[in-house]
């Protein structure tokens, strides 16, 4: 256990060293909120919950060469940087069983922290991320769930003993996006987001491609609502917008995502990496489609989105849905 937390620290010393190094003036831009959870569709399994604290900074002076591992070459662009914690947690349906349940995916949670940088021009967007954070009884996911459910009193989950072990995660992330913005009808405006994604690491490998679009008043100008998994950050601001954005009190838009996933590998169906865990077998496609809303009101910003994903793995026979919420403070 020790090697472990000494291998984590040392991850995160190397993620932060860069930062160090270089004389760049940020701006706090924005803290978001995220709650996911699958109790929006009244079930209690598969991806149970996720929540995400997530500070976005927007870096006045980007002299760091990190950004140019996105090479966003379109001439000016604002850069931002984004600092996350985030928790996700999986479980089988029945968790009221404390024997392994063979036929359904793994106990399992997932804490880490995560690193980002983003470059955006008023068309493109791009964005590399890192993750670092334990898999297994080292996350703490069960405690987490037993104070939930002692909170709402729930019934207790009582499978633990079965989580995949403790595993050092690693992971990156690679999100484009792409921004097209009809011309609006009077004072009803529309953008229209296709992105795609690539994951690669111990944790997941990979792809992912949708469009995600807006439909309202003063709809916000960046790059559409994201899950904590796919899409990457909310609230990252088309170029020049960092000071645009709230001249006007309120805006509020209605909002659709669809999108696809290749799934090559996901430990929390395939099971630990490099010890012996249950595993399930994974459906190597999965089909999602979203529908919500956003609404601001001066710096305060509330994102809903309910989310439906076809079966991820054999066995699971359903459409499984998760709500997620995020609560923003623009500064």
């Amino acid at each position: 256990m020790s090697k472990m937390k000494s291998s984590v620290v040392s991850v995160i010393l190397m993620l932060l060293l860069p930062l160090s190094l270089f004389g760049e003036k940020w701006e706090f831009n924005r803290f978001n909120v995220f709650f996911e959870n699958d109790l929006f569709s009244t079930t209690d399994s598969q991806y149970s919950s996720g929540e995400k604290f997530s500070l976005i900074y927007h870096v006045i002076n980007h002299s760091n060469p990190l950004y140019e591992l996105l090479y966003l070459d379109y001439g000016e662009y604002d850069a931002y940087v984004s600092f996350s914690l985030v928790n996700q947690m999986y479980t089988p349906a029945d968790l009221s069983e404390t024997a392994l349940i063979e036929d359904d995916r793994p106990y399992a949670g997932w804490t880490y922290l995560e690193y980002a940088i983003h470059k955006s021009s008023q068309t493109d967007l791009r964005s590399l991320y890192l993750h670092v954070g334990m898999v297994g009884p080292a996350s703490r996911t069960e405690e987490i769930q037993e104070i939930i459910h002692e909170m709402t009193d729930s019934t207790p989950p009582k499978g633990w003993d079965n989580q995949l072990q403790n595993e050092l995660g690693i992971n990156l992330k690679y999100v484009h996006k792409w921004r097209f913005v009809p011309e609006p009808l009077g004072s009803f405006e529309t953008s229209y987001v296709p992105f795609v994604q690539g994951d690669l690491g111990n944790v997941a490998i990979g792809a992912t491609g949708g469009v995600s679009a807006r439909f309202g008043w003063n709809i916000p100008k960046d790059f559409g609502v994201s899950t904590i998994d796919s899409g990457g950050e909310v609230g990252v601001l088309v170029l020049d917008e960092c000071e645009n954005m709230r001249r006007e009190k309120w805006s509020f838009s209605f909002n659709l995502n669809g999108y696809g996933s290749a799934v090559a590998h996901d430990i929390f169906l395939d099971g630990n990496t490099f010890k012996d865990s249950h595993s399930v077998d994974k459906e190597n496609f999965v089909g999602y489609l979203g529908f919500g809303f956003t609404a601001r009101y001066e710096n305060i910003v509330f994102d809903f989105m309910q989310t439906k994903s076809t079966p991820k793995f054999t066995g699971e026979d359903k459409i499984h849905t998760v709500g997620t919420a995020v609560l923003s403070w623009l500064y």
